[in-house]
């Protein structure tokens, strides 16, 4: 790196520091293991509070539903997700909803940029806590999740040790969310189903 460049990398990282702005993180590494397709791997990423996330493991909730969005106009298909699934979250003390912006491994100067960025946009602290950016090799990220391409969001229900044991993509539907519930329900408990407008249907078994 020339001096001038450092200078100035040193000069923009100082300034955010001293206004309060969060960390460059990392560039993960993709660690799977297991079959494609059957767990998340284990990657490091970085929450919009400033931390640090070892995922699945940072994942809180005993399910987590996960959104994994590859490109910024895709936030508006996370959005009918975190719309949509608000009632399930309000019955169900288990299940935690994050979002994962996946994005290419970079410099610590690009991924200050980005990281700022979005939490510029995202005044909601729980919302920030729940949004982890990752950046890694995209291509051996998707391979171990047996994503065949980032033009969609994809939705993927984990158990707390990482299985994937639901996965869809694109935006939130009836359909999508009662298959949701299908794969939350646990030992034959009755359900309840809503729709995407968060009104409550029919209850069945």
């Amino acid at each position: 790196m020339q001096p001038t460049t450092l200078r100035v990398l040193v000069g923009v990282l100082g300034a955010l520091t001293l206004t309060g702005c969060i960390p460059a993180g990392i560039n993960s590494p993709v660690q799977s293991s297991g079959a494609t397709g059957v767990a998340f791997p284990d990657v490091v990423g970085i929450d919009l509070e400033g931390e640090q996330v070892s995922l699945p493991g940072g994942f809180a909730g005993r399910r987590n539903l996960v959104a994994v969005a590859f490109e910024r106009d895709q936030q508006a298909v996370v959005d009918t997700w975190i719309t949509a699934v608000e009632p399930l979250l309000a019955r169900d003390r288990d299940l935690r909803l994050y979002e994962v912006p996946t994005i290419y491994e970079s410099s610590a100067l690009f991924r200050l940029w980005i990281n700022n960025g979005m939490r510029a946009g995202i005044p909601d602290p729980a919302a920030r806590r729940r949004t982890v950016t990752v950046y890694l090799d995209r291509k051996r990220f998707t391979a171990a999740l047996a994503i065949p391409d980032t033009r969609d969001v994809h939705l993927l229900l984990l158990e707390a040790d990482g299985r994937i044991v639901w996965r869809t993509t694109g935006p939130a539907d009836d359909e999508k969310l009662a298959a949701l519930a299908d794969a939350l329900e646990v030992n034959g408990r009755t359900r309840q189903t809503y729709t995407n407008t968060g009104k409550r249907a029919n209850p069945r078994s």
